[in-house]
């Protein structure tokens, strides 16, 4: 695998997505298959008890910031890594020039591999999968934002198109309730993976708002790859009715995470997070800030606070918390680096805000 990793081409890229039998399989998964079967509620699990710590990184320099954030949390981290295979989630799904603002930038992964390193000296996986592009290579969405040079000062990196990778069937809500199968990238949940979410402080047209956990869930079904279609339209529950998209995508969301797709390492980059029309048609501002955790749900819950979002309105962040996936109640989180109460801006949302919500408020008191 290291001989890949160094001086990284283009043809031996494409040929990552075919190393089912290098480490992209498990037990008893024949490496010429995709698939390794039903796997609804076979995969990584846990429940976490006590206060959780989440670290608000302060700088302006989106690789200082990320590498502030992590370092308080290395004991730990270093600990729950042991022998597992670390991949790295960013988020870049739609390589565009326009979405470039939009997605995760390349000091972000240069921030989280500077801590890495002090520790830690195995393998890392860039990973990613398109949602949607003119080529439907994320080959291409990784040179375009500036990855690959990653590899050159940093040993032992692979950049893998997450879509290329086995799958596994499971199954989620569409409208009126109906169960539909759904296709999910295996790496994603599997017990021997640690998956770190690159992720951004980024508004949403269907779930208010996104953090880290939606961008290893929403990046788990398998998107756009050699003429197949992308299995991520059907977290949106394929609704017709008006504002429901993101009461089926809040379950779904929720449902996955259940599953084990979920990240074992929260890094959301709020240098400059987006507002307005995100995810993908938003607007930068300004915030100088990096939050960090190893509870997935204590980080989106403080990135909903700093970003001045009510918390009502993340379901599928709450709803976590509730199964013991994390600490949503904030009395149970303790904030550590740079203070809470001196780093929050209230983001302008969505423009369809108030139709996001209306199933909150028709089934939830306030």
């Amino acid at each position: 695998m290291n001989d890949l990793v160094r001086n990284i081409t283009r043809r031996s890229f494409l040929e990552l997505t075919g190393l089912a039998a290098a480490g992209f399989g498990i037990s008893g998964c024949a490496s010429t298959s995709r698939y390794y079967g039903y796997s609804a509620g076979i995969g990584k699990t846990q429940q976490i008890t006590g206060r959780s710590t989440v670290v608000l990184g302060k700088s302006n320099d989106r690789r200082q910031a990320a590498y502030n954030a992590l370092k308080p949390l290395q004991t730990d981290v270093a600990k729950a890594i042991g022998e597992k295979q670390v991949v790295i989630k960013v988020n870049a799904g739609f390589p565009t020039e326009g979405h470039r603002i939009h997605s995760t930038y390349p000091y972000q992964i240069q921030g989280i591999l500077d801590f890495l390193r002090e520790f830690y000296d195995g393998d890392v996986w860039i990973a990613e999968g398109v949602g949607s592009s003119k080529t439907n290579n994320m080959y291409d969405g990784y040179e375009l934002y500036g990855y690959l040079p990653i590899a050159d000062e940093f040993q032992g990196i692979t950049f893998v198109d997450a879509n290329g990778t086995p799958l596994a069937r499971k199954w989620i809500r569409q409208w009126r309730q109906f169960p539909t199968p759904i296709d999910i990238i295996s790496m994603y949940f599997e017990p021997d993976k640690y998956i770190i979410s690159a992720a951004r402080l980024k508004t949403h047209n269907a779930a208010v708002a996104t953090y880290s956990l939606k961008n290893i869930v929403m990046g788990s079904p398998v998107g756009n790859y050699k003429g197949s279609l992308s299995q991520k339209g059907k977290m949106h529950g394929g609704s017709r009715e008006a504002g429901s998209s993101g009461r089926e995508l809040n379950y779904n969301l929720f449902t996955l995470a259940l599953d084990g797709v979920y990240p074992d390492l929260a890094v959301v980059d709020g240098v400059t997070g987006i507002e307005g029309n995100g995810p993908w048609d938003g607007e930068e501002v300004q915030h100088d800030i990096c939050v960090a955790s190893t509870d997935f749900v204590a980080c989106d819950r403080i990135c909903t606070e700093i970003m001045g979002i009510d918390p009502f309105y993340m379901k599928y962040v709450e709803w976590c918390g509730d199964a013991g996936l994390g600490n949503w109640d904030i009395n149970n989180i303790k904030v550590t680096g740079a203070r809470l109460e001196d780093n929050i801006i209230k983001y302008k949302l969505h423009k369809n805000f108030e139709g996001q919500v209306a199933w909150i408020h028709e089934n939830f008191d306030k």
